[in-house]
């Protein structure tokens, strides 16, 4: 196996820049109904607060404690109480493979035994 060097490029590469105005009319020029359908696109596919509550319980085998799940416009925020952090890890696992698309705020709380 060979190591290689990368090195800075002899040019630099051109970067695009757009003013206000120009971003102005590009979100003037698009349909509200566009817009929208953008952003509740990804929320269509979230699933219930109780069905990510009881994937998270049986994808953890109940270490999790106090599971809460709570859908909003900001995302999916998960509330808990673990005694490791490896558990946190499979909470955010589990949350992602029924909703990778929203944002997910995990708040499980981690206390030692």
């Amino acid at each position: 196996m060979s190591l290689q060097i990368l090195q800075k490029p002899e040019r630099p590469v051109a970067e695009e820049t757009i003013t206000a105005e120009a971003l102005m009319e590009r979100v003037e020029s698009t349909p509200p109904r566009e817009v929208a359908q953008r952003f509740t696109a990804a929320w269509d596919t979230c699933p219930a607060p109780a069905k990510l509550e009881s994937e998270i319980l049986s994808g953890t085998h109940r270490q999790v404690q106090n599971v809460k799940v709570r859908c909003d416009h900001a995302g999916i925020t998960v509330y808990g109480v673990s005694s490791s952090y490896y558990l946190k890890q499979l909470v955010t696992q589990t949350v992602q493979t029924f909703a990778p698309s929203i944002p997910l705020m995990n708040r499980v709380l981690v206390q030692a035994k």
